[in-house]
């Protein structure tokens, strides 16, 4: 994704809807060989959050959040400890804006899915790449079947206004564990595996979701007017994404990985 058409996000806005991922933080941690002491890259760090519970966890150690969007690095550095530092760059572009010294890990949560898929290959190359030999790969970013009635309703709304389909990159675990192995990893002691999971919303909170994360993917080739359209179409159908239960909770499909990097 290029600069032209990234999406314009609003880091104080996202912040503000991020329980739905918050909640499944122990889930990730479990399977995360994170010690004290570690240096951890954080890739794709967003406002911040989850950053600051990584360089909790290293304590003496060091944290670094990488992010492509300014704001992004703004919001998570009010939020910083004195272990962490930030720069802003691109996945594809890590082994530059990393800068010297390799890690011992790196964690990417919610956020590879934005690159095509085009790039994985590479962004996994840059990964290996910042790592120390032995070092791990903790992934995990938005698989096959990820919120598929919202993207099949969203990709209505957009047809019916000549936009876009989703742009997101939603990988297979088969297709996947190949990239992981051309750049070097080993899921011996890991895994790669998706993982459905029923995240709750309520009409607000969905709603706060779709504005701060995910409609925002579809306007960037908008004009002004076509957006605030497109919203309000999107909007006017929210009850649509109601489950038979009643409820506005939602299927998430998680691509979910640790991978070890062989070296050298």
């Amino acid at each position: 994704m290029t600069s032209d058409d990234r999406p314009a996000w609003d880091p104080r806005l996202y912040a503000e809807n991020t329980a739905h991922h918050r909640r499944y933080d122990d889930w990730f941690l479990d399977s995360t060989p994170i010690q004290p002491g570690q240096r951890i890259l954080d890739l794709g760090c967003g406002s911040g959050d989850f950053t600051r519970t990584l360089a909790d966890l290293v304590g003496d150690g060091e944290v670094v959040g990488i992010d492509p969007h300014p704001g992004f690095v703004e919001e998570a550095s009010l939020r910083a400890g004195p272990n962490q530092r930030f720069a802003v760059g691109s996945a594809q572009n890590l082994s530059t804006v990393a800068g010297r010294g390799r890690f011992d890990g790196v964690v990417s949560r919610a956020a590879l899915q934005w690159a095509p898929c085009a790039d994985q290959p590479e962004i996994a190359r840059q990964v290996s790449m910042v790592l120390k030999p032995g070092g791990w790969f903790r992934l995990e970013m938005s698989g096959a079947g990820n919120i598929r009635r919202v993207v099949a309703l969203l990709d209505d709304v957009s047809s019916s206004m000549g936009g876009p389909s989703a742009p997101w990159c939603f990988a297979d675990t088969d297709w996947y564990l190949e990239v992981l192995e051309r750049a070097g990893f080993d899921v011996d002691e890991g895994h790669v595996r998706s993982v459905a999971q029923r995240r709750p919303f309520s009409s607000e909170s969905l709603r706060g979701w779709l504005e701060s994360q995910t409609v925002i993917a579809y306007e960037s080739s908008m004009t002004p007017s076509a957006r605030d359209e497109f919203r309000r179409r999107v909007f006017s159908r929210l009850d649509e994404l109601r489950r038979q239960d009643g409820t506005y909770d939602q299927t998430f499909v998680r691509l979910d990985v640790l991978a070890h990097h062989l070296g050298p």
